[in-house]
C-alpha cells in the first residue's frame, strides 16, 4: 500500500471515528417522542420496540443534565457519553433523596425524571422500569430502588470515578417523565378586550 493510499485510508478512519462520537455526545442526554400502539404520543428515553414514528428530542437546555459534559474531567466525560445516568423519583420519598445524595456525592452528571402524574406511572411502566422508586439507568443497564453498595457498583462498572468535581454551577433540574400540557383559560364574560367600555350617561 503507498503511502498516500494509507494516509486517505487513515482520514477516512478518523472521519467515520468522528462520525460515531457526533452521533454518541448527540443521544447520550435525548429523550424520544413516538408513537404507541393506540395511537398516542410518548415521551421518554427508551422507546419500546414496538413504537412507530420514533424521533428524537434534544433535552439540552431544559436541564443540567448536558450542561458543562465538555468541562467534566476526561474519565466521568467519557462514561457519561458512554453510560448516561438518569435518576426516576418521586416526591415525599427518602430512598429518592438518599439517591440523589449519593450521586451529587460522587459527582456524577445525571438526568432527573420526576413521577408525579398517573401519566408518568404509565409512561414508567411502559419503560419497563417497573413502579416503584427510585429507578436508576446508567445507559441500559437498570437498578431498581436504593441500595448504596449495588448504586455504587454499578456505577464502578460504568467507568464512573469513585469520586469526582462537577464543573461550577452545574445543577440537575428535575424534568417530569411526561410533559405537562396546560389548558388555556376558558374566556369569561368578564374579560373585555381594552379599549372596549362603554361610555357612561
Amino acid at each position: 500500500m503507498s503511502q498516500s493510499t494509507r494516509s486517505v485510508t487513515s482520514k477516512r478512519g478518523a472521519l467515520a471515528l468522528a462520525a460515531v462520537a457526533a452521533c454518541v455526545l448527540g443521544s447520550a442526554n435525548a429523550q424520544y417522542r413516538w408513537t404507541d400502539a393506540n395511537g398516542r404520543t410518548v415521551y421518554g428515553d427508551n422507546p419500546p420496540r414496538e413504537a412507530r414514528n420514533v424521533q428524537r428530542v434534544d433535552a439540552r437546555g431544559a436541564s443540567g443534565e448536558a450542561d458543562g459534559l465538555a468541562a467534566l474531567p476526561f474519565e466521568s466525560r467519557r462514561a457519561a457519553t458512554q453510560f448516561p445516568v438518569l435518576l426516576y423519583t418521586t416526591a415525599n420519598c427518602q430512598a429518592c433523596d438518599s439517591g440523589r445524595e449519593l450521586l451529587r456525592a460522587r459527582g456524577i452528571p445525571y438526568g432527573e425524571r420526576t413521577v408525579g402524574s398517573k401519566e408518568d406511572s404509565e409512561q414508567l411502566e411502559k419503560l419497563g422500569l417497573g413502579n416503584r422508586l427510585p429507578v436508576l439507568t446508567i445507559g441500559r443497564q437498570v437498578q431498581r430502588e436504593f441500595e448504596t453498595n449495588t448504586w455504587h457498583a454499578a456505577l464502578d462498572a460504568a467507568g464512573y470515578p469513585r469520586a469526582a468535581q462537577l464543573p461550577r454551577g452545574w445543577t440537575a433540574p428535575p424534568v417530569p417523565l411526561t410533559p405537562r400540557v396546560v389548558a388555556p383559560r376558558p374566556a369569561s364574560g368578564d374579560d373585555k378586550p381594552a379599549g372596549t367600555e362603554q361610555p357612561t350617561k
